[in-house]
């Protein structure tokens, strides 16, 4: 009786580990798919524009605003390394922008816009794939389209003003962290900053002031673009 109860003992004794045993370890895999959305805002400043005309010329300040607009995108990152990773990413917000003071005839021109992101990250995180919080930095360059929409281009014409889209290479930096929620899924949450030169959307460099008044805007200095993402991630491959 007495060693049926120590074989007893020692078997429950001995479950715990074998549970452990059969529990698979969470590890961050090396693939990963990862949708997101968030928030987008970018600065607002004034551009001292030159204005050509017969008297002597002047400066006019034109105004550029962009309203805060919704984020969407997806990116796919690739964790092979222990500590190093690369990520390509696409995002879109809607945003439309506001310019102001082009002209004493158009003291305000508001136009509906999309801006499309494309970029590729190198990504440095301090902690190993083993550990299920794992905060991260990068860096990377890109490339943005600003898209008009044709109401707006449509509505810009009928006033004498042809606008375009503009392309503009970007530098991304920032941070977030990724929690590995179950095996092959996390949740994470990022910060992104991306820096580029202000577009000038078709305008000339210089505004004349003569018998037909033709607005300009001379941009000058950069443009922030400060995003805030929160998405879901889905992995596989290699532990």
């Amino acid at each position: 009786m007495t060693r049926l109860l120590a074989m007893m003992l020692s078997l429950v004794a001995l479950l715990p580990a074998a549970a452990l045993a059969q529990t698979p370890t969470l590890e961050h895999r090396e693939w990963e798919f990862t949708v997101f959305g968030g928030a987008s805002y970018l600065n607002k400043d004034t551009y001292p524009t030159p204005v050509l005309g017969p008297a002597q010329p002047v400066t006019r300040n034109v105004g550029l605003r962009y309203a805060t607009g919704s984020e969407f995108g997806a990116r796919v990152t690739e964790n092979r390394w222990k500590h190093w990773a690369a990520t390509a990413e696409y995002s879109f917000s809607n945003q439309p922008l506001t310019f102001t003071n082009l002209s004493d005839a158009i003291p305000s021109l508001s136009l509906s816009q999309s801006i499309h992101r494309f970029s590729y990250n190198i990504l440095y995180l301090p902690l190993s794939r083993s550990s299920r919080l794992r905060p991260y930095g990068f860096a990377g360059p890109g490339v943005s389209l600003f898209y008009i929409h044709e109401s707006s281009k449509t509505a810009a014409s009928a006033l004498g003003i042809r606008v375009t889209d503009p392309w503009k290479p970007t530098f991304n930096w920032g941070g977030g962290v990724s929690f590995l929620l179950v095996d092959g899924v996390a949740v994470n949450a990022q910060a992104t900053d991306s820096i580029s030169g202000v577009p000038r959307y078709g305008f000339r460099k210089a505004a004349i002031d003569a018998q037909q008044s033709i607005p300009g805007f001379s941009p000058d200095g950069i443009l922030q673009n400060w995003r805030f993402t929160v998405g879901v991630a889905f992995q596989w491959g290699a532990k």
